[in-house]
């Protein structure tokens, strides 16, 4: 049984947040999981097992279209839960969640997630409230995205990738692994265009490029040129869709 002590209880917003009851009765009714790198802890369309927390590694979120491409929609990070949705609605699962690097998790199954937080309102409010934030941050983003530049569109999906949706604050980051042809599909843009785009942000200092990593080396940067444009950013070299590709 996972304890405390073995579980840092201060990263990510949803398991600070809940009254020391609920901490303890999660952790009392959690199984820790070792995962390697490409297993998955569910996938889209699986029945609901329950809820999943990081406590060490990385696992990527990933939708599959009805044509079969996959979406990198998100990174999972110490300190994150995830499957609220499926639990609370009794549905399958939305995405494929796998472990992108190897993984240690805390897996509160379905049964104990129902005793836990579906028997009274202000329990059921801490499952909630998860899904809620989500949701406030979709309508931002779908606002935002239908005036964003291909620039704005790539800059808003690398710190969206880079950091972590439930509290976590960091200046650089590794996003790995990760490929090209992701996050052209993820901006609507080829991949000869991601890749102009990924030189410009290069030589703008804001990320530097590896074997399916990308290192974000500016964070605070990157997160302005997401919300505010290119204002500040044109490099002597424009920004050309025509140019070939390096």
């Amino acid at each position: 049984m996972p304890r405390k002590e073995h579980f840092d209880h201060t990263r990510g917003l949803w398991f600070a947040g809940l009254p020391e009851r609920l901490q303890e009765e999660v952790l009392r009714s959690s199984v820790r999981l070792k995962l390697k790198r490409g297993k998955h802890l569910f996938r889209q369309g699986d029945p609901a097992i329950g809820i999943f927390g990081i406590v060490s590694g990385e696992a990527q979120v990933v939708g599959t279209t009805l044509a079969g491409l996959d979406i990198l929609v998100g990174v999972h990070r110490p300190g994150n839960w995830i499957g609220f949705l499926a639990c609370l609605d009794e549905q399958n699962y939305t995405f494929n969640v796998v472990a992108s690097q190897p993984c240690e998790v805390l897996h509160l199954p379905i049964a104990a997630v129902r005793r836990i937080f579906m028997n009274d309102v202000d329990a059921l409010s801490y499952m909630v409230a998860p899904e809620i934030a989500t949701l406030r941050a979709l309508y931002s983003h779908l606002i935002e995205h239908l005036a964003f530049t291909p620039l704005q569109r790539l800059a808003r999906r690398l710190v969206d990738l880079a950091s972590n949706a439930q509290g976590e604050r960091v200046i650089t980051r590794t996003i790995s692994p990760i490929t090209q042809d992701q996050l052209a599909l993820t901006i609507m843009a080829s991949r000869q265009w991601t890749n102009r785009l990924l030189q410009h942000l290069e030589k703008a200092g804001l990320i530097s490029r590896g074997r399916s990593r990308i290192d974000v080396l500016d964070l605070p940067r990157l997160t302005q040129l997401a919300i505010y444009g290119e204002d500040g950013f044109i490099l002597t070299e424009p920004v050309s869709e025509s140019a070939p590709a390096k």
